[in-house]
């Protein structure tokens, strides 16, 4: 696709600079991935995808900063050929890091103890700044070498116009269309029970903080249901994929319904212009919903997932058909068996 620099503008003799308005392009990406990070921040720093957002949002500042020296030095140095470069390099390096991201976060997840955050170490986070910074050097290289950063002018209505050549991601649209039409085609053959489904997911969410607002109502709910306690079995609870489709659906619908509308309408956005860090949150939730379906079996309710977006512990309640209080119970029977208070001598 080609990114306009110069378009003519009242007066032919004076063509009109594009560079302020790819500025305020920027600096809206900027804002928005801000967003982003601002929900994702407690586990961000826990997995590879997590880095490599950090990791992007870097880059975009650092694009935005080129961008404002070519806008402000556009006086000095000649605007057309500095911001073919700066465009053309990003995103070139945009398009290419998404598939080797995910290839490197499949194999990270695949590798996680339990899925748990809390369980993370140094070694693995060396071990992440390492993968990132040989993706990122790696982009940069073949850019470097095979990216064509030279404006060109075409005639488009009579009237000349300068252009650049720049990449779109089709990892991220084949990505985000594959993801749409799996859960568009699971939830249409659950769709007469979708519904109680969701009704009893938000019973059980807020089961979960009523269980877990503090630490003495904890211990008065184990104290009063004691050891064994109601497990809360329903009935018609949903599959495990089922269930987990659900949960991510419920998180991620919107952005997948805007990458469908986006498709059926021709609208494609270039890969330095995509909000990059909200397709990183979405495949990663998708990547954690992967994993946690395949060791659901010895992972189970209790740990913290690289993830901040989606309810993992709640829909997996609603497949096993339990309650969240199971959790607090079986949190406070761990704390009595490894944490037994000292019972002091009494006189008789």
């Amino acid at each position: 696709m080609m990114a306009v620099i110069r378009s003519p503008g009242v007066n032919e003799s004076f063509p009109h600079d594009e560079t302020l308005q790819y500025l305020l392009i920027l600096c809206s990406k900027v804002a928005l991935n801000t967003f982003v990070l601002s929900f994702w921040r407690h586990s961000i720093l826990k997995s590879l995808l997590g880095l490599c957002s950090v990791s992007m949002y870097v880059a975009d500042v650092l694009l935005v900063t080129a961008v404002t020296g070519a806008w402000l030095l556009k006086e000095t140095l000649p605007t057309s050929t500095s911001m073919c470069f700066i465009l053309a390099h990003g995103s070139a390096v945009y398009a290419l890091l998404p598939l080797p991201i995910l290839i490197c976060g499949a194999l990270d997840y695949a590798s996680y103890p339990h899925l748990d955050v809390r369980s993370s170490s140094w070694r693995r986070t060396v071990c992440y700044c390492t993968v990132v910074v040989l993706l990122w050097a790696s982009a940069c290289c073949y850019t470097y070498n095979y990216t064509d950063t030279q404006p060109m002018e075409i005639y488009k209505d009579t009237a000349r116009v300068l252009v650049c050549r720049v990449h779109g991601s089709t990892v991220v649209f084949q990505f985000s269309m594959q993801i749409s039409i799996a859960v568009g085609l699971i939830l249409l053959f659950y769709f007469k029970t979708t519904t109680g489904w969701i009704r009893r997911a938000n019973k059980l969410a807020a089961l979960r903080d009523t269980a877990f607002a503090s630490e003495k109502c904890q211990m008065l709910a184990y104290n009063q249901e004691g050891e064994a306690g109601s497990s809360g079995i329903q009935e018609s609870s949903p599959p495990l994929f089922v269930s987990l489709t659900l949960g991510f659906a419920l998180n991620w619908i919107p952005y997948l319904l805007m990458c469908v509308l986006c498709a059926f309408l021709g609208f494609v956005v270039p890969a330095y212009a995509s909000v990059n860090l909200l397709w990183m949150a979405c495949a990663n939730s998708v990547l954690v919903g992967i994993a946690f379906w395949f060791r659901s079996a010895r992972t189970g309710p209790l740990r913290k997932f690289p993830d901040d977006t989606c309810l993992w512990n709640i829909y997996w309640h609603l497949s096993k058909g339990t309650t969240p209080t199971v959790d607090a119970k079986l949190t406070m029977r761990t704390y009595k068996m490894f944490h037994k208070p000292a019972v002091p001598f009494q006189e008789v």
